[in-house]
């Protein structure tokens, strides 16, 4: 986490511009979704609708399309600055070791092809999108408390009891994917160790011993791979499940309350639709965090200057 912080710490412009156009286009898209449910309040009341309310859903309609725009530009050029600030601070602090602290080649080429390539694309292409989500899980959950606190609370108690599963799921993938990603790094660094000194472990005759450390290796990676895909099918598939359980009892509940007229129909379809929104966050987080899990492992073995 340290490594990561500093990235944040250098790029912090960039990245609290980034947080702010995700906040303004969630805001925007709750607002939007918001107006809608007021449109079918409306017409289920039979009220009037103004042209300026329909003005005003127009213009929303293009202030999500900007903001989201927005958002995507901004967030992607922040990942990718945090992630230049990464590839230049692993090459200034191999440029600036000394003689004593010189790291092999076969070592560095292992980092470079292996943590950093891996730590490099997960900034490029998917923390910003995890921290979108996230983002808009809070202020969604916030949203709904304001609006109505019972049917909020329909969703948040079994997402509670659903995060149980996820914390359990996440520890037993985020455990396997670090063996097996330990046992890759194993494989990379007696290939880059055997290319590297191939004339002397060719004199002395090494190349059965260093192929049978390379096997043994591949052996374990691979059976603890094939065990990830399987469990990771099996929590995303669970948890996917699982997530449906608020929206049904949201359903029950906030169909007996438009029946007894204690909410109209436009307020329960903006329940509905915000629902999604956490339901989306939940499916994923297995992954999300076994995947973060690996990114904080990598981070902490690049050397940074």
């Amino acid at each position: 986490m340290a490594n990561l912080l500093l990235l944040i710490k250098r790029n912090k412009i960039w990245v609290a511009l980034g947080i702010l156009m995700t906040i303004l286009s969630n805001l925007s898209q709750m607002t939007f979704v918001y107006l809608i449910g007021k449109l079918v309040n409306h017409i289920e009341s039979r009220s009037s609708i103004t042209l300026s309310f329909i003005l005003l859903i127009a213009l929303l309609m293009a202030s999500n399309a900007l903001t989201l725009l927005l958002k995507q530009y901004i967030g992607r050029l922040s990942t990718e600055k945090m992630a230049h600030s990464l590839r230049m601070g692993y090459a200034k602090r191999l440029i600036k070791k000394t003689v004593k602290e010189k790291t092999s080649a076969s070592l560095a080429m292992s980092v470079a092809q292996n943590e950093l390539a891996q730590a490099n694309n997960y900034l490029s292409n998917t923390l910003f999108d995890i921290a979108g989500m996230l983002i808009m899980a809070v202020l969604v959950t916030v949203y709904l408390l304001l609006q109505n606190v019972l049917l909020t609370l329909v969703i948040i108690v079994p997402t509670l009891l659903i995060l149980v599963y996820v914390s359990f799921s996440s520890r037993r993938l985020s455990t396997i994917v670090s063996l097996a990603q330990n046992e890759k790094n194993k494989m990379n660094k007696v290939a880059y160790s055997l290319i590297h000194a191939f004339p002397s472990v060719k004199i002395f005759s090494g190349e059965k011993l260093c192929l049978n450390a390379y096997n043994e290796s591949f052996d374990v990676w691979e059976k603890q791979w094939k065990k990830m895909g399987r469990l990771s099918a099996l929590y995303n598939t669970l948890s996917g499940v699982l997530s449906r359980i608020p929206l049904l009892l949201l359903l029950l509940i906030g169909g007996f309350m438009v029946i007894r007229g204690d909410i109209l129909m436009g307020t329960l379809i903006v329940f509905v639709i915000m629902q999604g929104s956490l339901s989306e966050s939940i499916m994923n987080l297995p992954n999300w965090i076994a995947n973060f899990k690996v990114f904080t492992t990598n981070l902490s073995r690049i050397d940074i200057e």
